[in-house]
């Protein structure tokens, strides 16, 4: 029976911890997919965010191969303003950052995330 109970505090005190840490403001949150092109093909892309109080700060990458086509590139939304975008990077003091995929043979955008 103390082993149970010991199991349970012990498992009590990581939950605890865990959230503890989420709750922080200083706690950087990931995510992660697959953006389609809109040529086809896909990227898979991750972005972490980080709220430091009165804006984000964070960082892109790819996560694995592409399988976009050749006219295929990456744009990143930053407060308004769109840039072609390197493959991964980071950036500092934005609100909003979304990425999506264009095509330049296509001449079309995917919609942004």
């Amino acid at each position: 029976m103390k082993r149970i109970l010991a199991k349970i505090g012990v498992t009590a005190a990581v939950v605890a911890g865990t959230t503890v840490v989420l709750a922080s403001p200083a706690s950087a949150a990931q995510s992660c997919t697959s953006l389609s092109g809109p040529a086809g093909g896909s990227l898979p892309l991750c972005k972490t965010w980080n709220w430091d109080g009165n804006d984000y700060d964070g960082k892109w990458w790819t996560n694995g191969p592409s399988s976009l086509p050749s006219k295929s590139y990456l744009q990143r939304y930053e407060d308004g303003n769109v840039y072609n975008s390197s493959y991964s990077g980071s950036y500092n003091d934005r609100s909003k950052v979304h990425f999506r995929i264009c095509d330049s043979l296509a001449n079309r955008c995917t919609g942004w995330w």
